[in-house]
């Protein structure tokens, strides 16, 4: 006789979700490589300009990967408060620290683009927070 084999999702239905699961869920995975790409892309636009390319070439696959962690979390039902947060951080994050690479080459004052990216990121997340 043949076997029918659980999905995923049954699967995962019978176990109980830790705080340690949803640290290794693959979209969450795919939000920490994306923290990494944004990171060396902005250390590289800012310290090593001349290295544009590559920065470029990580700094769109941070954002190809949350087209890709959105897909894995509803692929696998893995969709967390956690990888919510983690997602709409890097995303601001992203924004931030572009403006001020950007900021930084071509205006004298790159902190009045942090204030401003600070302040719409507190009012985003304030108000998301809200019931």
């Amino acid at each position: 006789a043949p076997s029918i084999r659980p999905t995923y999702t049954q699967t995962m239905a019978n176990k109980s979700t830790t705080a340690g699961d949803v640290l290794f869920y693959v979209p969450n995975l795919i939000g920490y490589l994306r923290v990494i790409c944004t990171v060396l892309s902005l250390i590289l636009m800012i310290c090593f300009p001349q290295r544009w390319i590559i920065a470029i070439i990580l700094y769109v696959s941070s954002f190809v990967g949350d087209l890709f962690d959105g897909i894995a979390a509803r692929k696998f039902d893995q969709c967390s408060l956690f990888g919510g947060l983690l997602d709409m951080v890097t995303d601001r994050c992203s924004t931030t620290g572009l403006l001020c690479a950007l900021s930084h080459e071509h205006t004298e004052r790159p902190i009045l683009v942090l204030v401003r990216d600070a302040t719409f990121f507190s009012i985003t997340w304030y108000t998301d927070s809200k019931p």
